[in-house]
């Protein structure tokens, strides 16, 4: 990549997997980002429990760090900005709205002649957003919740609740959702994935108690 002559003993030359030796990483990177070197996984890369839970807890540690040096957390700019970018990528349509599963979901209501509305908000006193819900069902004025097994952290995968900070965070929205929704007076019926996939119209019919 960048003409500087290199030598390989062949012990080293046998291992590798380019058919061409490097002088760096980074010549190594840019010829790889250029379609000229493969890059081939020969096995699955794994991650052992002791290991994952030795980085969990070093995270954690730094977490709690910045946390007490109020470094923690975005600045209200930044959140500005990734605001301002992810509606900008939800524009362009670099990323769905709504997720497969609520697409496979929607096509089975219309299967059953079920009205529905997808990505239905509801809105708080003067016009302020309140919650926003997967479908919304105005013949009987309820909502639909279509519950991934990962992000909800379905207690049958997850049995002592969410493990993930991610999903700890979903499951904090999910809750105030659903509080909002019980003082509207909406009652709320939940698809999950796991019922989803084992009987796609089943699911849904016993969601809705058809």
């Amino acid at each position: 990549m960048c003409g500087t002559p290199v030598t390989r003993p062949p012990s080293k030359a046998a291992r590798s997997k380019a058919d061409v030796p490097f002088c760096s990483p980074e010549c190594h990177y840019k010829a790889r980002g250029l379609g000229l070197v493969g890059r081939e996984v020969t096995e699955p890369y794994a991650i052992p429990e002791e290991t994952r839970a030795a980085m969990a807890d070093r995270i954690r540690v730094s977490n709690e760090r910045r946390k007490s040096e109020g470094r923690y957390g975005h600045t209200e700019e930044t959140k500005l900005k990734l605001s301002r970018a992810t509606a900008l990528a939800i524009a362009e349509g670099r990323v769905p709205r709504v997720s497969k599963l609520e697409q496979e979901v929607g096509v089975v209501l219309g299967q059953l002649g079920v009205k529905a509305l997808p990505q239905h908000i509801f809105r708080r006193e003067r016009g302020r957003f309140g919650a926003v819900v997967d479908f919304y069902l105005p013949g009987t004025n309820t909502a639909l919740e279509v519950n991934g097994t990962f992000w909800h952290a379905d207690p049958r995968e997850y049995p002592n609740g969410p493990v993930h900070a991610s999903q700890r965070r979903t499951a904090k929205r999910y809750a105030r959702k659903m509080g909002f929704l019980a003082d509207l007076g909406v009652p709320v019926v939940e698809v999950w994935e796991l019922d989803f996939r084992a009987d796609p119209e089943g699911a849904v019919r016993e969601a809705l108690g058809l």
